[in-house]
């Protein structure tokens, strides 16, 4: 593949190249105080200036530490040059030895940070896993001031076992609605919930929200080249040129009969804000994801069908994604979510939420070939605030908590750290603990 065709924005593995090295090296820092001490001797009012200052203390370190990076990002996550899928993989990697890790790097829209000595990962199939192993990963999800960090372990098996979950609102001065406003704070934010759920030496997955990405499919010989700045690449943008970043993934089987190239956009400074505060956490990074093309891939990997719908519901707005294994998928955004229609009668907000979907669905594809389909599967918040006993789903729509897309445990009841401000998170767990086994 010449140089220019070669995918400008890659895959992130943020220091997950020497794992021995790091873990040494951790074990000689400075353990940061844990969120549960700070928040017990808050409530007494003779530690009141006592605390005032330990946050400015921790502010201030912040801004030290982050004074000290690289102030250039590209020095920190250059350019990947010459990454061919499915390559040879240099670097090693010695603790984290779960199945098919490769995944990581090969399964849909991935990391969106600018690359170019980046270590890549080399899995030694020689060497036999334990059957009693298990690597402890933390998992950062974001959506719409909304954040859960989840500490869960994985073994050999991909069966996972949440054991820990905090929840929490962002305000908006932290993240505003187009990016991190502040990432220092943001950082103190992650580091007090890392140090809670005991994850300091663990490798973090970041998800971000389907609806801070927009994704569009070519047949390979519709590019000149695979890359940013091809005209009809830079067509498809929803976002302005030079606030666009995007991630390529070549599709390619015997049953195409020609390869797909699946394009995702997102905007490059909201990206860049992540970054910077991944860069303060300064943990190996697994990845920085967005949430339902995963699902989608899980889906169409055990269903069969023409055409999958998929729907992704948040608070504001609801995200559509339609395709199938072999075809392409596009992703569409409806003006509208959950919060629209939430009522003490959830049987109706159900009813109503539901029915202006199918006639959005509709109008969509009432300009291509697709027809609609026996299922419309469903995941996102909204599943935990438009369905119970009471109120299911309508017919046509099923949950994908009906599917069998990843071997989990969740039991709030038996774990030392559960905080949430929402009634219940199920729904979030399921595609979390989904996510995290489609990319290992």
């Amino acid at each position: 593949m010449k140089k220019d065709s070669i995918f400008k924005f890659g895959k992130i593995i943020l220091s997950l190249k020497n794992f021995n090295n790091f873990f040494k090296n951790r074990n000689n820092k400075n353990k940061k105080l844990k969120t549960s001490f700070a928040r017990n001797i808050a409530k007494l009012e003779k530690y009141k200036n006592l605390i005032e200052k330990f946050n400015q203390f921790k502010t201030d370190e912040f801004k030290s530490k982050k004074s000290k990076k690289t102030k250039n990002v590209k020095e920190k996550f250059p350019i990947i040059q010459n990454l061919n899928f499915k390559s040879k993989l240099e670097s090693k990697i010695n603790k984290l030895k779960v199945k098919n890790f490769n995944k990581i790097l090969f399964n849909n829209l991935k990391y969106f940070v600018k690359a170019k000595n980046l270590q890549l990962l080399k899995i030694n199939k020689t060497n036999k896993i334990k059957n009693k192993y298990s690597q402890k990963i933390g998992i950062i999800f974001y959506g719409e001031h909304n954040l859960i960090l989840l500490s869960s372990t994985i073994n050999h098996n991909n069966q996972i076992n949440i054991i820990g979950v905090t929840e929490m609102p962002i305000p908006t001065n932290v993240i505003g609605d187009t990016l991190v406003e502040d990432s220092n704070e943001l950082a103190n934010i992650l580091l007090d919930s890392i140090n809670l759920l005991d994850l300091s030496d663990s490798p973090l997955l970041v998800i971000l929200s389907s609806s801070f990405f927009n994704i569009h499919t070519f047949l390979v010989s519709d590019l000149k080249q695979i890359s940013a700045n091809d005209s009809k690449v830079k067509s498809k943008s929803p976002y302005l040129p030079a606030n666009t970043i995007i991630d390529f993934l070549r599709i390619s089987d015997k049953k195409l009969p020609e390869g797909l190239i699946r394009t995702t956009y997102s905007k490059q400074d909201f990206i860049n804000s992540w970054t910077d505060t991944l860069q303060i956490i300064d943990q190996p990074i697994i990845g920085l994801v967005p949430a339902a093309p995963h699902i989608f891939d899980s889906i169409t990997s055990q269903i069969t069908e023409e055409t999958t719908f998929l729907i992704d519901i948040e608070s504001t707005t609801t995200t559509l994604l339609i395709g199938s294994k072999y075809t392409a998928l596009q992703s569409h955004k409806l003006p509208f979510g959950f919060s629209l229609y939430i009522s003490d009668n959830l049987e109706e907000s159900n009813k109503n939420y539901f029915e202006r979907v199918l006639n959005s669905i509709q109008i969509i594809i009432n300009d291509s070939n697709h027809k609609l389909p026996k299922n419309i599967f469903v995941m996102g918040s909204g599943l935990d605030k438009l369905i119970n006993k009471e109120a299911s789903l309508p017919k046509r729509f099923k949950s994908i908590l009906d599917l069998n897309l990843s071997e989990y445990t969740y039991l709030p009841q038996k774990m030392s750290v559960h905080e949430l401000v929402s009634n219940t998170i199920n729904s979030n767990i399921y595609c979390l603990a989904s996510i995290l086994s489609s990319c290992l």
